[in-house]
Order: C-alpha cells, then sequence, then structure tokens
C-alpha cells in the first residue's frame, strides 16, 4: 500500500452528496489508504448571505476579468458557512462511521498559507477606481508537515478556505486550487474532484458528451464552463506538480470515489505519456 494520499476534493455547489462521499472516505480508510478531504462552500456561503441580507457583487476589471468582490463583512458570513457548516458536516459524517476527523480551515496552524492580491483596478463606467478592500487571496504554501503529523496519528484532515496570510489576515481562496496545492504539496497519487455534474462535457446541457479521458487539459479549456473552469486549471496545476491523475466526476454517483478511481464515471486527467512533471518536495 502507498503511504502517499489521496486528495478529495467535495464541491459545495447545490446538489453535492456530501455524506455519500464521506462513505467512500471511510471504506478506503479501511483499506489502509491516507485521505485528505477538502471542501468547498459555495451554496451554503450563497444561502447565508442571503439571509443576512448581504451580496457579493461582480465588477469588471480594468484587465477585462469579472471578479466577486470578497469584503470583511462577507468573508465573515462564507467563514461561517464553509467552516462552522460544511467543514463540520463532513466531519461529523466521518466521526459517526467510527473514523476520526480534524476540521481545519487555512488559518488554523497556517494550514493554506496565502499572499493577499493587490489592490483590484475595476471599471466604473468611464473611470477605474481602485478597491484596496477586496480580500482575495492566492496560496503560497501548505503546512505538510501539520498534515503529515495528523495523517501519521490516523487522523483524516478535512480543509477548507479561507487562507491566512503571513500577517494574519484571513483571504477568499478557491478551494479547488487549494485542493489542487495540498495534492501537490504532499505528493498525493491522485486528486478526486466531486461535485454536482458528472465530469467534463463537450456540451455542459448534454451528459453524452462526457469525456471520458483526457491528456489535455489545456486543451479541453476550450468547451469548459463556469466553474469546471476552475476544476480544469485546478487539475492542470495537480498534475504539473506530481499528481498521477485527476478525476472529476460526481457525487451522487454510486460509490463516487470508486466509481471515479476505476473510470467507471466522470473525467480522468492525466498528462501524456513521457511528459515530465515536477514532484512535490
Amino acid at each position: 500500500m502507498s503511504t502517499r494520499p489521496i486528495v478529495i476534493k467535495i464541491g459545495g455547489a447545490a446538489g453535492v452528496d456530501l455524506e455519500n462521499v464521506c462513505a467512500d472516505v471511510v471504506e478506503l480508510i479501511r483499506r489502509g489508504e491516507r485521505v485528505v478531504v477538502v471542501n468547498g462552500g459555495s451554496d451554503a456561503g450563497e444561502r447565508l448571505l442571503k439571509a443576512l441580507s448581504l451580496e457579493r457583487p461582480e465588477v469588471r476589471t480594468a484587465s477585462g476579468n469579472v471578479v466577486r468582490l470578497t469584503h470583511a463583512d462577507t468573508l465573515r458570513v462564507l467563514t461561517m458557512a464553509w467552516v462552522g457548516d460544511v467543514n463540520k458536516r463532513a466531519v461529523l459524517a466521518l466521526l459517526a462511521r467510527g473514523v476520526p476527523a480534524i476540521g481545519l480551515c487555512g488559518a488554523d496552524g497556517r494550514v493554506l498559507l496565502a499572499r493577499r492580491r493587490p489592490p483590484l483596478k475595476i471599471r466604473d463606467g468611464e473611470r477605474t477606481r481602485i478597491d484596496r478592500e477586496h480580500l482575495a487571496g492566492e496560496l503560497t504554501e501548505v503546512n505538510t508537515r501539520l498534515l503529515g503529523l495528523l495523517l501519521d496519528e490516523g487522523q483524516v484532515p478535512v480543509l477548507c478556505p479561507p487562507a491566512v496570510t503571513a500577517d494574519g489576515t484571513l483571504v477568499n481562496v478557491d478551494a479547488d486550487q487549494a485542493a489542487a496545492a495540498v495534492a501537490t504539496a504532499l505528493g498525493a497519487r491522485v486528486l478526486v474532484m466531486l461535485s454536482n455534474v458528472p465530469g467534463l462535457m463537450e456540451d455542459p446541457k448534454n451528459p453524452a458528451t462526457l469525456v471520458r479521458r483526457s491528456e489535455d487539459v489545456e486543451g479541453c479549456m476550450g468547451f469548459a464552463a463556469g466553474r469546471m473552469r476552475y476544476k480544469l486549471e485546478a487539475a492542470r496545476r495537480a498534475l504539473a506538480g506530481g499528481v498521477s491523475a485527476v478525476y472529476v466526476s460526481a457525487s451522487h454517483a454510486a460509490r463516487p470515489v470508486f466509481t471515479a478511481l476505476d473510470e467507471e464515471a466522470g473525467t480522468k486527467f492525466t498528462l501524456p505519456e513521457g511528459k515530465v512533471t515536477h514532484a512535490a518536495s
């Protein structure tokens, strides 16, 4: 049995079956695997923001990108949802099945360290304004020593955003990118990303166009839409970092992790045979 862990990302969109995924995590642990879970929480976060009459406006940057702003008040609410709700539900689902698990956000033990993004230049009609309060970050480091100690103790670490900067500021980071960073830093064998869609489809509205395997993540970007682009970017990062395969599949499928690993469902991404990657140190 390889000591290299499996990293499993549980998506945060509506319709994701967290309990279903956790049942497979338990089976992996019983088979002697080392597993790290990363959870998202987009749907829970948006629902809580709405309940509190808050919103994250979309703006267009000076470079033409559309981003959603995250300020201190909204990040506090999102953290409540990601950490206090979704993360703890995943932990409890594992504990209820007899598997020891510990929930961590990026700030806990500085497990996810990030660099705060520079102020945003935003188009405001004919003018450009600068938003200096936007709390978004880029992951720079994963505390592999802490994760290694937890894994050695038989724990299943369950991680989620936000991350933390060197000066102790919480920043929003993409959970897919967090999963890729964790997989790369730990030298994971595989990264399994489970969401509310069956995988990458050439036509997002037609499940019959599911791509079963690809050695060309970049080429697949041409027909990836919405959140799938984030997943492909995370897959690209993980593969470049030495992870041998990335699986993108549906959380509600029967035995979702195993059917993905057995290539019975979802999309498997690898690098072309013989392609050199940079393994995690």
